[in-house]
């Protein structure tokens, strides 16, 4: 039993080092990968992957069952069409559908692991919990790693993974009938408080928070003034009901620094004319937030314009890239205009009737940019929800503990 249960967790260990060993080498895989093939084709790999996978987990069950129950084929086919159609949306970036294969195999070697400590239904729960701190933790890692970012879907793939999986799992197993005990509530308490810690400390990790630390331990300087940053907060404006974006500043902070700033912010740009405005790596979105999120507009707004000669004209794809370029103008127009009039990238009357008029004027518009800026909670309500979240887990863990020493006494 003692090999069998080291073997279990070594196997865990060995997928986990793997997992966070590739983390620096990521970009490069997948450059060398889309030298010699199509990066679709990852996506694709998945999924034949998740189905295959849903298929032995068919035979797996009828092979522990003797038959196939209905109800586990459903199961099956709908937790496979979640990650395949999870998958297919992910199309734009599809090497992100690895996730999916890396969070899965830690998920059965979690099982395998956990299942010689856990004989009831609770495992699943376990390993689900146990997958999420992981796919946590790699996060956190990324953002520590150059050229690597921070970024909360990818916390929700691994998340989605680790549960999905388990599911599957569920309905696989023989299951064991005994209730879930005191010990295995206990300790998913336990796991779920961890992973509470975490989310809060993500949650906590401002740049400005961050620029405090660094005073403090000049080691975090880089992650401080870096532009990838873990969490912020922001609002969300909208403009005319069908073009919104999300700042870092509230609109009475934007316009007066638009007014107060606008020659020193214009003359700033033309120094880098020609390079859409400032670096992003010379401006600190929490050092100087209106000229940052005005240069990533800029770029945006360009980016789009020079991708719609791409598509045949009178296509969506157009249509969709000359509307963003129209939007984004507008931003910058309403938002920034005198910044933007006395710098060289102010379009002209001409041009700006040009691309308006091939734009969707009933399209709903929400700008990228600032896109990961948490607009929808503030901060101090975020805070009051977790911490109640937390202190219920530890009035559970106190409750369960409590009933442990009375049924191990009897």
């Amino acid at each position: 039993m003692g090999r069998r249960l080291s073997k279990e967790w070594l196997a865990v260990a060995v997928w986990i080092t793997a997992i966070f060993a590739t983390i620096p080498f990521v970009r490069t895989l997948r450059e060398a990968f889309a030298i010699r093939w199509p990066v679709e084709l990852l996506a694709f790999a998945v999924m034949g992957i998740v189905a295959a996978a849903a298929a032995v987990a068919l035979m797996v069950s009828q092979r522990r069952r003797h038959s196939i129950r209905w109800a586990d084929v459903a199961w099956l086919v709908a937790i496979a069409a979640v990650l395949i159609f999870w998958t297919r949306a992910l199309m734009g970036q599809p090497e992100e559908a690895i996730h999916f294969l890396e969070y899965g195999v830690l998920g059965v070697l979690l099982y395998r692991a956990l299942r010689l400590h856990i004989p009831d239904p609770g495992v699943f729960v376990a390993g689900a919990l146990l997958g999420a701190i992981v796919g946590t933790v790699d996060e956190i890692l990324q953002w520590v790693v150059p050229d690597r970012y921070w970024d909360f879907r990818d916390l929700v793939l691994n998340g989605g993974a680790s549960v999905l999986v388990q599911v599957a799992l569920w309905r696989v197993v023989r299951k064991t009938g005994s209730p879930v005990t005191l010990q295995t509530a206990r300790f998913v308490c336990r796991l779920a408080a961890c992973q509470i810690v975490l989310l809060a400390l993500v949650l906590a990790l401002t740049p400005q928070r961050l620029g405090e630390l660094a005073r403090a331990l000049p080691f975090l300087e880089p992650l401080a003034v870096s532009s990838d940053v873990m969490c912020e907060y922001g609002f969300l404006h909208s403009l005319d009901g069908r073009t919104a974006f999300r700042s870092r500043l509230s609109r009475n902070e934007l316009f007066d620094q638009d007014l107060q700033r606008s020659a020193e912010a214009s003359a700033a740009f033309e120094k880098s004319r020609g390079r859409h405005g400032l670096s992003l790596r010379k401006v600190a979105p929490a050092v100087d937030p209106f000229v940052y999120e005005m240069r990533v507009h800029i770029f945006s707004r360009d980016r789009n314009l020079a991708e719609a000669p791409r598509h045949a004209e009178g296509t969506r794809e157009h249509r969709r890239s000359m509307t963003a370029a129209a939007r984004e103008n507008r931003i910058l127009e309403r938002v920034f205009g005198n910044t933007l009039s006395q710098s060289a990238f102010l379009w002209s009357d001409r041009q700006r009737i040009a691309v308006e008029s091939v734009e969707d004027p009933d399209a709903r518009f929400v700008s990228k940019v600032a896109g990961h800026l948490i607009t929808g909670v503030s901060e101090p309500l975020l805070r009051f929800l977790i911490l109640t979240v937390l202190a219920v887990l530890v009035a559970a863990d106190v409750i369960l503990s409590r009933s442990l020493r009375q049924s191990t006494r009897v």
